[in-house]
């Protein structure tokens, strides 16, 4: 089940809107470059949730995430 953008919070739309902007990300590359206040677990649960949802996926199994479905917009990317 696709997640709208009433069900994202802030972490989540700064997650999506990074990837929409920079192509890929690892939660790690994704908060030294956002300068995060949160633990790294909280982010990396936050990709999850995203992954699980069809929103972003993980490239490979490696741990680099790349969005597929912004639910902000309800737009399919692929």
């Amino acid at each position: 089940m696709s997640l709208t953008a009433d069900d994202l919070n802030d972490l989540d739309e700064k997650i999506v809107e990074y990837l929409a902007t920079k192509g890929r990300a690892s939660p790690t590359l994704f908060m030294r470059a956002e300068d995060v206040d949160t633990s790294r677990q909280w982010v990396s649960s936050r990709f999850t949730r995203l992954a699980e949802h069809g929103h972003i996926r993980d490239l490979y199994d490696t741990g680099v995430y790349e969005l597929v479905a912004d639910p902000r917009e309800g737009s399919n990317l692929e």
